[in-house]
């Protein structure tokens, strides 16, 4: 393998959407971060709630389109859109159960703080 084979080998690069899920689960990692105000956790959860909205909306509408229409190209690391959409599936699945985990533990410590 040459040298320039090498460096545009798709194993060197991250998927686009699961490192867009990525970046979502470390916003939400702050709002479980105790050492952040309440309210601001509070704030964290729903930027990671609509973003997550959003990347539906485009990103996983479009990948979707391209595996309907068994478009076959390839993304930079060598997924098919077929093969993204699995993956972003398990992803969002675990990102979703820890966004609904989060907001059970934020709803009872606002509970707490409304009854002081």
């Amino acid at each position: 393998m040459t040298n320039n084979q090498q460096l545009s080998a798709p194993d060197r690069f991250l998927n686009r959407e699961i490192s867009s899920l990525s970046f979502q689960a470390r916003v939400l990692e702050e709002a479980g971060n105790p050492n952040n105000p309440l309210l601001e956790r509070v704030k964290f959860l729903s930027i990671s709630a609509s973003n997550l909205d959003e990347f539906f909306m485009i990103r996983v509408g479009s990948l979707m389109y391209r595996a309907k229409d068994e478009d076959d190209e390839l993304s930079i690391d060598g997924k098919t859109a077929t093969e993204q959409l699995e993956l972003i599936n398990a992803r969002t699945a675990e990102l979703m159960e820890n966004q609904q985990s989060c907001w059970a533990a934020l709803k009872e410590e606002l509970k707490k703080q409304i009854s002081r």
